[in-house]
């Protein structure tokens, strides 16, 4: 029998990660200074019809490391976009990217250029998704997220706080620690079964293991991708979580 796999092929970037859409946003205190950093940056580049600032993997992002890093990519076509900064005003900034890998590379290599203070990721949108095209198709990404991103009703948003408000109205049901901790669990368990949204917006905190939480979440959100794309549509967070603890040695805490 014929798969999805035998008619399509998985689309992917030049540095050969899958193709996902993400827009990571930045809360700015001083656009100046931003830009002064912008302007000493090799691998930044101003492009004025569209007022976007390029990243490109060039330079000082020679070192990043993809699925493809940069001394296996022909350069036949000029230098690579990673990704583009745009400012939304003098307060806001967004970055979008392809990837995953790019945002979390993109995160980790303006930490140590940008200061927090001046600017910080506070959150970002992306596609749970992975994108087709036939065999012979030469598939061109779009010139903005907009479509994914701009339309907030689409967009399902998480909220850590809310969450945590939930919690706490379950646990306060319950009288001792074994019982609070068994329905918190169940009320876990039970979020985990449903698909997650295509489009989310979860929040970035960049401080203490902040990226290490996010690096986990969204290969979690990735393999859950992977296998809907692969046919296998009713694979949850759930499911993968019981993968996961398959292979933690049962004396593990």
């Amino acid at each position: 029998m014929e798969t999805k796999q035998d008619r399509l092929n998985l689309i992917t970037n030049v540095t050969g990660e899958p193709y996902q859409p993400v827009r990571l946003y930045y809360n700015i205190s001083n656009k100046e200074s931003v830009l002064n950093i912008f302007r000493k940056l090799q691998c930044l580049e101003f492009h004025s019809p569209s007022d976007r600032w390029y990243w490109f993997y060039s330079e000082e992002a020679k070192k990043i490391r993809f699925e493809k890093s940069y001394n296996k990519i022909s350069k036949e076509n000029g230098n690579i976009s990673l990704g583009y900064f745009i400012f939304l005003d003098n307060e806001k900034m967004i970055l979008e990217v392809r990837s995953f890998e790019r945002v979390l590379a993109a995160i980790s290599f303006f930490k140590t250029r940008l200061n927090w203070r001046i600017a910080e990721p506070v959150k970002l949108r992306l596609v749970n998704k992975l994108s087709s095209c036939s065999v012979d198709e030469n598939p061109k990404p779009p010139s903005s997220f907009a479509d994914f991103f701009d339309q907030d009703n689409n967009v399902v948003v998480h909220d850590p706080e809310g969450l945590t408000k939930e919690i706490e109205l379950i646990s306060s049901q319950y009288a001792t620690e074994i019982e609070k901790n068994e329905a918190i669990t169940s009320y876990m368990e039970n979020k985990s079964k449903y698909p997650l949204s295509e489009i989310e917006e979860i929040p970035v905190n960049i401080h203490g293991h902040g990226l290490s939480i996010l690096e986990m979440a969204l290969k979690m959100r990735q393999i859950e991708a992977w296998e809907h794309w692969e046919g296998n549509k009713s694979f949850t967070q759930y499911d993968l979580i019981q993968k996961i603890l398959k292979h933690v040695p049962e004396h593990t805490s």
